[in-house]
């Protein structure tokens, strides 16, 4: 198969490697590679690569899904809205969602557009409802753990919202570890998303008691899932601190994962003083590199409803927690940055807004689970005798032995960077609350994966893409595109390109290795490349100095066809590793 490259600076490695990529038998059309391709595992970072009825472990992260415009959201004012009209309206929106102990309570969500033309399966329920949703959008079950869609099936339960109007007209929702019903205000005022309830002096707070009834086995049960020939653009709903919200179907989904959000704050609202405080703070609260969270810390709710499912695949495999011990840290990891190309950016856009940005993924149990089933997928190919350019591009195919665990792990584990990267979030708005003055997050959210696969429909048939290092870049996707500690990044809108198999860079991309790096600069290099940005400029990261980037500017221009430029994005704190 052909290889469509979108620049002259690649490294004579990286074109063997799509040399191989383009030799494997199960390559549809043809193999891209992005203006930032370099050297990686297998295949090359800043590829996009489509399959015929298989997928390539050592190529694939992990994505988040999404639901038709006409999907109902029930709001907290008494009223629902769909997803296309709340996105349509901007600003952010009341919803139900789950709290802490399987509470339901209210939180602020941002609506938009996700995907261009997305494939489509349809979910029905046992009271007659029907959602339509990416195959790989995030059920809650009843238990809390999370189900792809395409994972579910007829008696399933799932998490429900059961709401009912009482006598004096006060909304009441089931509270389903008490299984009492309980006034929605109340609820919503003791989790504390209005803030703290007031007191005075002598006064008597009455709080309403949940009314009890007999609810056993509350939930609402899968009844069929069938998946559909047609295409849609689909929608989502971003909700800082919570990763859930309810549908007016009457089930709790996952919401998409953040990248990046602009704030209500401007460049005049700080100093260098109270920015040199902001990344004191963030640098206490989000560990980095190696390090996690204590353990009585890291067991909050957003760690806790992942165990009952990891459980599940490790029961199936006992090999993968016995050969990597390290999937026993996932717990304290949950709200941590990693190492490496991770990072956590604050940053003023051209019209000095303040935005938030980060980078970061499945921690530890994400290599683990994709190392592990690397190894499967080599032994199946030397199982059948099939012959590799490189033994790292083995793959499995649909039907294979283990196929079906392979893609309900990558489920999991996506869930968990969702869920990492917004307790991270979490943390950093919260950090910078502490130091500057109050503001708001905006609606203005880009959410973008950029190591995943997905059953796309590309040049007639439907296949699996893998963006290795790539984003997706339809028509009207937005996007982010950092460049390095030092260099601009930028907010992106795609023009759907059909030869990039609809994609585009994920970064700067590096132009020398990180060895290479450390033996070329030195901390005096990496404060002059980095000046007027506070961030670590020690020997420890070195290898991220900006000069083992490529050229952000060059690379944007490479791709002036696969995207449109909506914001440069300057940082002003860069948090590694």
């Amino acid at each position: 198969m052909p290889v469509k490259v979108y620049t002259d600076d690649i490294e004579a490695s990286a074109r063997q490697q799509l040399v191989n990529l383009s030799q494997l038998p199960i390559i549809h059309h043809h193999v891209a590679a992005m203006p930032d391709v370099h050297t990686g595992i297998g295949a090359t970072v800043g590829s996009v690569i489509a399959t015929h009825r298989a997928i390539i472990p050592a190529a694939v992260g992990v994505d988040i899904g999404c639901f038709t415009g006409d999907t109902k959201v029930p709001l907290l004012d008494g009223t629902e809205a769909t997803l296309k009209e709340l996105a349509e309206r901007g600003g952010a929106h009341w919803v139900f969602v789950i709290g802490r102990n399987h509470r339901i309570t209210g939180a602020k969500a941002t609506a938009r557009l996700t995907r261009r033309s997305a494939s489509l399966m349809m979910v029905e329920l046992d009271n007659k409802e029907r959602v339509c949703c990416t195959p790989d959008h995030l059920f809650m079950l009843r238990d809390g753990s999370w189900c792809e869609a395409r994972q579910l099936h007829a008696g399933v339960s799932l998490m429900p919202l059961y709401r009912r109007t009482n006598a004096e007209g006060y909304t009441e929702v089931l509270q389903l570890n008490t299984h009492g019903y309980q006034r929605f205000h109340w609820a919503l005022a003791r989790s504390g998303a209005l803030g703290p309830i007031p007191a005075f002096s002598g006064q008597k707070t009455v709080i309403h008691h949940a009314h009890k009834r007999h609810a056993h086995g509350c939930n609402h049960r899968v009844k069929r899932v069938e998946f559909l020939v047609r295409h849609e653009d689909v929608y989502c709903l971003t909700v800082l601190g919570y990763g859930n919200f309810a549908l007016s179907a009457g089930v709790f989904v996952h919401n998409c994962g953040m990248i990046a959000t602009r704030t209500s704050l401007s460049g005049n609202d700080f100093d260098e003083a109270r920015l040199k405080r902001v990344f004191d703070q963030i640098s206490r609260d989000v560990p980095v590199g190696r390090d996690q969270h204590k353990e009585a810390r890291a067991l909050t709710d957003a760690a806790r409803p992942f165990g009952r499912a990891l459980k599940k695949i490790l029961d199936r495999h006992p090999q993968l927690e016995k050969r990597f011990p390290r999937t026993q840290n996932w717990v304290c990891q949950m709200g941590t940055l990693g190492g490496g190309n991770h990072f956590i950016e604050v940053c003023l856009d051209e019209a000095n807004h303040v935005w938030v940005m980060l980078h970061s993924g499945s921690r530890g149990i994400g290599n683990a689970i994709g190392t592990y089933f690397i190894e499967l997928a080599r032994r199946d190919m030397e199982r059948h005798s099939i012959h590799l350019p490189d033994r790292d591009l083995a793959y499995f195919e649909e039907g294979a032995e283990h196929f079906d665990d392979y893609v309900e792990a990558v489920g999991w584990a996506q869930a968990y960077a969702a869920r990492n990267r917004q307790a991270m979030v979490d943390l950093v708005l919260a950090a910078m609350r502490r130091h500057l003055p109050l503001f708001e997050v905006t609606s203005e959210v880009v959410n973008c994966h950029h190591n995943y696969v997905e059953r796309e429909h590309h040049f007639g048939h439907d296949v699996w893409v893998t963006r290795k290092g790539a984003i997706r870049a339809r028509g009207g996707d937005p996007g982010i595109i950092p460049g390095s500690m030092g260099a601009k990044s930028y907010i992106v809108r795609g023009k759907g390109s059909a030869e990039s198999f609809d994609s585009c860079a994920h970064g700067a991309g590096r132009r020398m290795s990180r060895t290479a790096a450390e033996k070329q600069f030195t901390p005096r290099d990496l404060e002059a490349q980095t000046a007027g940005v506070i961030c670590r400029k020690d020997k420890g990261v070195i290898d991220e100095i900006p000069a083992a980037y490529k050229d952000i500017d060059r690379v944007m221009e490479n791709q002036s066809d696969l995207v449109d430029v909506v914001h440069t994005l300057k940082q002003v704190i860069c948090v590694k590793g």
